[in-house]
Formats: structure tokens, sequence, C-alpha cells
């Protein structure tokens, strides 16, 4: 359930270049508060994760300034999910090393774009990944944050309503950009809640109450999106582009509650009824 639209051979390597690169930044210490609260969460979560997903499955997350730390070993087994997912999902041309690039240049620290990222392991191989970026309104970029596929025009065009929505609709000054969302198809149908949570967690934790993502309306991040919530915003017709917007907490309690009734049917109700609602199927029509 990847979010974003295919690339072509010839533009996978032009966007490598989306975050530039940032220099050395001085680590801002207390900007994410309550490590020790996060962490039991986490633990707890990975408790579900082994008794769900079994006891070779671990979960981990790193928040803010701790993308600087993460292993060499753990990049090269992320850019080998990378490149599979998206490879075999989207027919794209990863290979690991530019996987790889891209991974870091994506996760870059920067105190105005803060990266929190969410891997799942299965023993030593990563089978899933989610990183998001909290930003204040005034660091979106039409380079960076909408869809790259689009003219200037486009992205400018997308830029401007997703600022009016953030001033004008919500009134909110800051915003959590869900950036990527992938695992191997093997294991897709249930590790996304897992993914998803301990970063909803945090960005709730510090105070973002919306979040945005973009992705194409034939793709299964589209029903994901309005299943938790979200709601498309803009469409901007070409490649079937769309940007998304929905609540943080709203999401979190609804990937929450799937978690907590072990993925059955009935936990999935109110995510299946939020898409047919939207879609016009079933008896949300009524």
């Amino acid at each position: 359930m990847e979010l974003r639209k295919a690339l072509t051979t010839s533009t996978s390597a032009t966007i490598n270049h989306h975050i530039n690169s940032l220099g050395d930044f001085q680590l801002l210490p207390g900007l994410l508060p309550g490590i020790n609260a996060g962490a039991e969460r986490l633990a707890a979560l990975n408790r579900t994760v082994r008794d769900k997903l079994g006891e070779e499955s671990a979960l981990k997350a790193y928040y803010g300034e701790e993308v600087l730390s993460i292993p060499e070993a753990t990049l090269d087994a992320l850019a080998r999910c990378y490149m599979t997912v998206f490879n075999e999902s989207w027919g794209e041309s990863w290979t690991e090393a530019s996987a790889k690039r891209e991974i870091k240049d994506s996760l870059q620290w920067n105190p105005s774009r803060i990266p929190l990222l969410s891997l799942l392991f299965k023993d030593a191989d990563i089978i899933g990944f989610c990183w998001v970026l909290l930003l204040d309104k005034s660091a979106l970029s039409m380079e960076r944050d909408m869809p790259w596929e689009l003219s200037d025009a486009e992205k400018s065009g997308g830029l401007a309503i997703s600022t009016y929505w953030m001033d004008e609709v919500v009134k909110k000054d800051r915003i959590m950009f869900i950036k990527e969302l992938g695992a191997l198809k093997e294991h897709r149908q249930k590790v996304s809640p897992f993914l998803s949570i301990p970063l909803f967690e945090r960005a709730v934790q510090m105070g973002y109450d919306v979040a945005f993502l973009w992705t194409n309306v034939y793709s299964k991040a589209f029903k994901w999106g309005l299943g938790v919530g979200f709601s498309p915003v803009h469409f901007f017709i070409t490649n079937n582009l769309l940007l998304m917007y929905g609540s943080v907490k709203g999401s979190l309690d609804t990937l929450k509650a799937v978690v907590d009734a072990s993925f059955s049917k009935q936990s999935q109700y109110y995510m299946i009824k939020n898409i047919n609602k939207y879609l016009l199927k079933g008896e949300a029509r009524n």
C-alpha cells in the first residue's frame, strides 16, 4: 500500500535531490519530549506485533535527530526493502544504491522538517517502512512536498490550495506530511497500522493535529486514506493525482481500533464504511 505514483526509469533519479544537503545542525535538546513514555508505548506495541506477526517480528522507531544514529546495516536493509516494494508494485527501477541515496536524502535531519521513521523487522530483514515529516506551514514547499510529476504551475496551485485549507478551513500552523508507507507484498495486509501508529502518536504528542499525503486515485493508498478518515482536498487530474488531508488523532484512533480488535472484519467496519461513503457504495449510499 505505497503512497506514490510509479516512477519512470528516466525520472527516478531526478527526485533524489528534492531536499538539498543541509549540512551540520546543532541538535536541539528537549525538542521531542516524553521519550520514556514513547518508549513504553512502543514496547507495548511490540508485544502486540510479536503476538500478531510472530516472535521474530519487531518494530523500531526513530524520531527527529535520532535518524542520524541509524546503523549503516539498517539503512542497507531498508534500501533492499524499498527497492523491492517499489520495483515490484510500481515497475520502478531502483537499485540498492539508488534506493539508499533516496532514503538518506529524504531522512536528513532539519529542525524545520522533522523526520519520523518506523521500520518493521522480521529477524534481520526489514519488511515494511513508514516515514513522515513534521512541518511548520511556512516550511511547505512546492518542490519538495507536491507531487514531483507535475508542472511548476500545478505544484504552485496545489501549494496554494494547501495553504488556504490550513489558513481558512482548519486554521492550523503545523502539519504532518506522510511521505512513504510501504511493505513487502506478502506482509502488506497487516503491517500498515503497526508502522503508522508510533509516528502518529509522536506527532499528536508534539501538537500536530492535521496531516496530508499525495497519491493517485487508483492506488491502494487512496482507499487507505479514505478508510482512516482523510478527505481529498485537491485533484490535480494529471496522472490521477490528488492531495488528501485529515486528522492525525482521528486516524490514530482508527488504526489502534483495528489492531486492538485483532484485524477482525468488525474492527475494519469503520474504515470500510468511510471508503464506501466517499465512493457511494453499499449501505453508505443511504
